[in-house]
């Protein structure tokens, strides 16, 4: 059981307190694979979904952010989206590696790869892509599909037959008006789709940042908490949040055991200090330097200290 707020949740994701690439790739890929349909009308047209497919291209240890076997005039084909909500230099490059492995993987499929940015501010891919020879000759031409949300308007995706996009509509270009988020939150639960409502509150963390329409935007979503306490977005953002405190306390930790076995050594044995300052930087095991401080503060004699800093040592190399 997660003991925390789900304002504690949003609060701690609007600050940043999350890894932004590992939250929004784990949320678009769920979104996506909640509702394929709905993302295959709006990116292809007509076309029939016949199944998310292994984001995972074996061949190169590359994951995508979802990957999508569709039908389109009767011939099979590949739908690739990628989101994206930092600058990425290498992105093109990146697309042109995703689209040609996920091709390969599938028999050869022809693949059909849209990026879409989710925020304003960030540099944006341009296609086409061209990779060149070293001698300035052009060897590959590769055309993607660039969505940037912030210049799309909220009635692109305000149709039932899209509920499944509805956590973006806040970052469209009209997005922030109040009629279009009760419109969102009014439609979502109708449909009962709380997961989606979850997500569409943590999504509009990227817009409404400022205070006063912060705290507005929140209220709005006041009467779900209870509701949303049961998403598997709150269990595994909240579980997320938990693991990342764990982490975040035991580096603490390491570094509070590493500069305390400095000061001692500094304190009783100086001529040791640089070699205190290197094994010091080298562990990383709070457990093994909080014996090592122990060993210390009993040691007797230069040669006594020198021993324990080197056997320690060893002993983790042993690990």
């Amino acid at each position: 059981m997660l003991h925390l707020s789900w304002n504690t949740i949003i609060k701690n994701v609007g600050r940043g307190s999350f890894t932004m690439a590992g939250l929004w790739d784990n949320l678009m890929k769920r979104l996506v694979g909640a509702n394929p349909e709905h993302f295959i009308n709006w990116l292809i047209g007509k076309a029939t979904f016949v199944a998310m497919l292994d984001n995972e291209l074996k061949s190169q240890h590359l994951f995508a952010d979802a990957l999508i076997h569709i039908i389109r005039n009767g011939k099979a084909g590949l739908l690739h989206i990628e989101f994206q909500t930092s600058s990425d230099p290498e992105m093109e490059e990146r697309l042109l590696d995703y689209n040609v492995f996920a091709s390969h993987q599938y028999d050869h499929r022809p693949a059909s790869t849209y990026v879409i940015y989710l925020r304003k501010g960030v540099e944006v891919a341009e296609s086409p892509y061209i990779r060149r020879s070293i001698d300035g000759e052009e060897v590959h031409r590769f055309y993607f599909r660039v969505i940037k949300l912030w210049e799309l308007p909220s009635e692109e995706f305000l149709q039932p037959e899209l509920i499944g996009l509805f956590p973006l509509l806040t970052l469209t270009e009209d997005g922030k008006r109040p009629e279009v988020v009760k419109e969102m939150i009014d439609a979502l639960e109708s449909a009962q789709e709380f997961d989606l409502l979850a997500i569409s509150q943590i999504v509009g963390g990227l817009v409404f940042k400022a205070g006063t329409e912060r705290d507005w935007f929140r209220r709005r979503f006041s009467m779900f908490q209870d509701i949303l306490r049961e998403s598997w977005v709150y269990q595994e953002i909240g579980q997320e949040y938990l693991e990342q405190g764990r982490e975040e306390e035991r580096e603490r930790r390491i570094q509070d055991q590493q500069a305390m076995l400095v000061r001692i050594v500094q304190l009783h044995f100086s001529e040791l200090l640089a070699l205190a300052k290197q094994k010091a930087d080298g562990i990383k095991d709070p457990e093994v330097l909080t014996a090592m401080n122990f060993k210390l503060l009993s040691a007797q004699t230069v040669e006594e200290a020198r021993r324990i800093l080197l056997d320690v040592h060893k002993g983790e190399n042993k690990q």
